[in-house]
């Protein structure tokens, strides 16, 4: 069994022959020696967590509200913090009466709006004139849902398309039997060229040898079965 301290000299510690058996005198194995040397510790004073320059606020600080820079408007002056309440619109309880005493206002086709008693009928010509084309589209779309596309009617009947048949070229006689002819006299076989080229190179390793001398034994015994 081999000594454990000379392999393990010559594993780690590059021991050989040439640098150790070789030469005179009792030489170190390992000459240098890995001594631990443990690193200061840092005694200075922990610097202040960073702030942001436009809001003061800590760096990668999670819980930043989402409103912190939000103000108030410059010219209104509202609290944006408070919600704006639906507004209602209020009944107006002397608009009749200024309807009927104020000075009369026609509008084309040539019809007092204030002489009109039925106030469904005024807004809906109001609305009429003033409507934009733009927006009375919008509300035939939006509010009348019964309207529906008309549905086509029965598609046109097919029109297949038929390709004629392929039909091989006619070849005359003679030339078929040029062709056959030529066809005949070539050689087909299946050639492994890499194979031929080294089976046709000369022996030179034993193992060669020792194979083609077993392939030629085979080769023998197979023919003399069969005589």
């Amino acid at each position: 069994m081999p000594d454990l301290r000379l392999l393990e000299n010559m594993l780690f510690n590059y021991g050989t022959s040439n640098r150790i058996d070789f030469r005179d005198g009792e030489i170190d194995i390992n000459p240098y020696r890995t001594v631990y040397i443990p690193k200061p510790r840092c005694l200075r004073v922990r610097p202040p967590p960073l702030k942001d320059i436009h809001t003061l606020s800590y760096w990668k600080n999670p819980h930043i509200p989402t409103e912190l820079l939000v103000k108030p408007k410059e010219i209104v002056r509202t609290n944006p913090r408070h919600i704006q309440q639906k507004q209602e619109n209020l009944v107006d309880l002397d608009r009749e009466n200024a309807q009927k005493t104020r000075p009369r206002l026609v509008m084309s086709p040539a019809i007092s709006l204030d002489d009109i008693a039925d106030a469904e009928i005024r807004n809906l010509l109001i609305r009429f004139m003033y409507q934009t084309t733009m927006h009375s589209a919008y509300c035939g779309v939006t509010t009348n849902n019964a309207t529906r596309a008309p549905f086509t009617g029965l598609p046109a009947p097919a029109n297949p398309i038929t390709l004629e048949k392929l039909q091989v070229p006619y070849v005359s006689p003679e030339w078929r039997m040029e062709s056959v002819g030529w066809d005949g006299r070539q050689l087909r076989a299946h050639c492994d060229h890499n194979k031929e080229f080294y089976l046709r190179r000369p022996l030179r390793c034993e193992a060669c040898k020792v194979t083609a001398a077993v392939e030629a034994q085979r080769k023998l015994m197979r023919e003399m079965k069969k005589t």
